[in-house]
């Protein structure tokens, strides 16, 4: 059997841990890593957790206009319905067209 590098890395750890008041899963999304989405999401990561401003990982992935992620996300089951700390609904807090798309 072999292991993922991501496997190897995680084994035994808590994917839903809070660093500096965020979750891996808000990292990923942040810069637009699918794959360490997909895997986090895997292992149990919670998709639709707010960190410590209120922002769901969805939310930060829209913020950084990652599409692949936001559209990997929502089809993982994030909310879209959310609002941000603001209280902008997500799809006005989109700037590519493409990411206000996947929002309707």
């Amino acid at each position: 059997m072999t292991t993922s590098k991501y496997e190897k890395v995680t084994m035994g750890i808590d994917v839903n841990i809070e660093v500096q008041g965020r979750l891996p899963l808000h990292f990923a999304a942040d810069y637009g890593q699918t794959d360490v989405i997909e895997y986090l999401l895997s292992k149990g990561a919670t998709v639709n957790t707010p960190d410590k401003y209120g922002i769901t990982p969805l939310l930060s992935a829209i913020f950084e206009g990652h599409t692949s992620s936001v559209k990997l996300l929502l089809e993982k089951g994030a909310d879209k319905s959310g609002k941000s700390p603001g209280g902008e609904s997500f799809i006005d807090c989109a700037e590519k067209d493409e990411i206000k798309a996947l929002l309707k």
